[in-house]
């Protein structure tokens, strides 16, 4: 990315980011990255050269202020420069055909023949066979040798040749399209052949500038720019060997350089890189380059430095402050699920801890991510960590938000439970293992056949326990049983008046209307409509709302939790033709468009979601069929299952509460 590692001392500063209480080992969690800067912040910021640009500095300021201690110099732009195009790696150098070619080596130059076996070339290439470098021409569809032997003599023990064309621009075949660039294009015979195209300063400064930087921004900046990437070719250039075969490369490995314009194998013009303001920018600067004490500057840049530069490998590449650097801030989501996905070891993910340097916004750029689990942690680097989630730099602050999941935890052990009803109205507990098995059930109390609608669910009563909400079948009223951390309920307490017994379905609505919001969604059950319910400041269910129509087709709805990890709740349903719907909470209290997740679910007796039940802190479903075995669907993480699992028989005569 331009940039060599730097080896820097700094004061490293810890800071732990976590919540003020840690996600649940079965709750998952979303990630917000929040984070200035977009690269590697040493030397010049791109957008700081804009701002300072902007605020009416010259480019001969700019580049003093972010190579503090260097001088400008002034060199010729006719100067050769060899680049390295990195995208031609087929082992061949393949040219689009044009009149009066050439073919040059350290033996001399040969014309090109205008037909080959009776027919015009449309292409020429120059590859690699047994050592020695062979010209071929394509005629019609066919690769035919170019049949002079002046050219066979001249290539022979050539370590490169170069082919040019009269008017000095050349088209070069990659893949499907043909790049062309000001000078020659040369083959160097290797393991592999490699090419590379001869041009000068002149020529390929403009292209650069157009590629690393907008051209339509201020003209002081693209002419800082050019400095920058003239400074940055020449001591590319002056670090080679004798023996180098290329200056510098076309890549951000060096620096972007795309040529003049590419076109398409019919011919026809694509797009052109160069522009005006890029072409004005190289001939106001005309040869000029920062220099150090022993030559030509390394000038590293970045898009932007985030508001603090980073210290790099040379004196001149300082870590300053930048006030001129305006780049907007970015966000970036992760889930707990794609953290222990990268990071296996840590099991679930509990935190995430960073060390930093001290520099700039949130107490400075990461130099060390930890992220923690139930099953150990895992340390790498900031550059590590930026890599392999795509941050645009190390420069970020963290935010840890649990995701909507259900606990079910009524014991206080740290895993799900499962309850379950019977039809003569007995009240069952299973304590969950943590492992999707379970302990030998107990009895929690009788009577519940005379209880309508039903669910669990969790925070209504202004703490994060685990609760269960059912209808009073012959009163109507809506009852909330509140957990007493030991595995039972306490004394019921009343959230909603008579009238309750006309819904047949209950839900948590745990997050429906985003983060820290709460309620419960229901069904009517003559209409199929879905209301969301939610919690007053006296603890009384008030309407919100109708949130959908048609729900009485649904053999099964539940609550699926943030099943997508979107960071909203999430709804399940099962329709009358066994087909399980994932219908997507968009967060903000409606839904977004649903999409199947599998069918054949016809045959299934009762189902609960919104759980992690084997412990892995990916979001799982339970389901049992009518032949009364008890089957774990296990979450995938993105939105999928694994594989089922039976975990249980004996089911039939119990109806999962969801």
């Amino acid at each position: 990315m331009r940039a060599l590692a730097a080896s820097v001392a700094v004061l490293l500063v810890a800071v732990m980011l976590t919540m003020a209480h840690p996600p649940s080992a079965t709750a998952a969690a979303q990630i917000t990255l929040t984070g200035s800067g977009y690269g590697h912040g040493i030397g010049m910021s791109q957008y700081g050269a804009l701002g300072r640009a902007q605020a009416g500095h010259g480019y001969a300021q700019i580049v003093a202020a972010y190579y503090p201690g260097t001088s400008l110099a002034t060199g010729s732009d006719s100067q050769t420069l060899r680049v390295l195009v990195t995208s031609d790696t087929d082992g061949q150098a393949s040219v689009r055909a044009e009149t009066g070619m050439t073919v040059t080596t350290t033996s001399g130059t040969a014309a090109l023949p205008g037909s080959v076996s009776g027919g015009v070339p449309a292409q020429w290439r120059l590859r690699t066979v047994a050592g020695t470098l062979t010209l071929e021409a394509l005629v019609g569809t066919t690769w035919r040798p170019h049949g002079t032997p002046g050219i066979s003599s001249l290539l022979a023990g050539a370590a490169s040749a170069d082919l040019a064309t009269t008017d000095g621009t050349i088209q070069l075949q990659l893949g499907s399209t043909f790049r062309e660039y000001r000078g020659a294009v040369r083959a160097v015979v290797g393991a592999p052949q490699r090419t590379v195209v001869v041009t000068t300063y002149a020529s390929y400064l403009p292209a650069v500038v157009a590629s690393e930087m907008p051209t339509s921004w201020h003209a002081q900046a693209l002419a800082a720019q050019a400095v920058a990437a003239r400074s940055y070719a020449l001591f590319d250039q002056s670090s080679k060997t004798a023996g180098a075969t290329y200056d510098t490369c076309d890549s951000v490995q060096c620096q972007v350089f795309n040529g003049e314009a590419d076109y398409s194998a019919a011919g026809s013009l694509v797009r052109t890189w160069p522009t005006a303001s890029t072409r004005a920018a190289v001939t106001a600067t005309a040869g000029r380059y920062v220099r150090d004490t022993a030559g030509p500057a390394f000038t590293q840049f970045s898009a932007s430095n985030g508001g603090y530069s980073v210290a790099g490998s040379r004196p001149y590449l300082a870590a300053a402050p930048d006030p001129f650097d305006k780049y907007p801030t970015w966000t970036v989501e992760l889930t707990s699920s794609r953290l222990e996905t990268a990071y296996p070891a840590i099991g679930s993910f509990r935190t995430l801890s960073v060390t930093r340097d001290g520099r700039g916004s949130y107490g400075g750029r990461a130099q060390t991510v930890r992220v923690s689990g139930t099953d150990g942690s895992v340390s790498v680097s900031g550059a590590a960590f930026r890599t392999a989630f795509g941050l645009r730099s190390t420069l970020f602050a963290v935010t840890i938000n649990e995701l909507p999941s259900l606990p079910r935890d009524l014991d206080g052990n740290g895993t799900a439970d499962l309850l379950a009803t019977t039809p003569s109205g007995a009240l069952y507990r299973w304590m969950g293992r943590g492992d999707a098995t379970f302990l030998p059930r107990t009895l929690i109390g009788p009577g519940w056949q005379r209880m309508g609608a039903r669910t669990v669910t969790a925070g209504l009563g202004g703490t994060a326990s685990t609760e269960l909400v059912a209808v009073d079948a012959s009163s109507g009223r809506l009852l909330r049983y509140p957990s007493n951390g030991a595995g039972r309920f306490a004394s019921p307490l009343v959230i909603g008046s008579a009238g309750w017994q006309s819904m047949d379905v209950l839900l948590s609505g745990l997050g429906w209307n985003g983060p820290g919001s709460n309620g419960l969604i229901a069904r009517h059950a003559s209409t199929g409509a879905l209301y969301f319910y939610v919690l007053g400041s006296n603890g009384i269910l008030r309407s919100a709302g109708r949130i959908g129509v048609g729900w009485n087709t649904m053999s099964h709805v539940l609550f699926a939790g943030d099943w997508n990890g979107d960071g909203g709740p999430d709804v399940m349903a099962v329709d009358q033709s066994g087909r399980l719907w994932l219908y997507p909470g968009s967060g903000a209290g409606t839904f977004l468009p649903r999409q199947q997740l599998g069918h054949g679910w016809s045959g299934m007796a009762s189902l609960v979601g919104g759980s992690d039940w084997n412990g892995d802190g990916v979001l799982d479903l339970l389901a049992t069929d009518s032949s009364g075995r008890l089957w774990l669907y296990a979450g995938n993480g993105v939105g999928g299952f694994r594989p089922r699992q039976q975990i249980g028989v004996g089911w039939s005569s119990f109806s999962l509460i969801t």
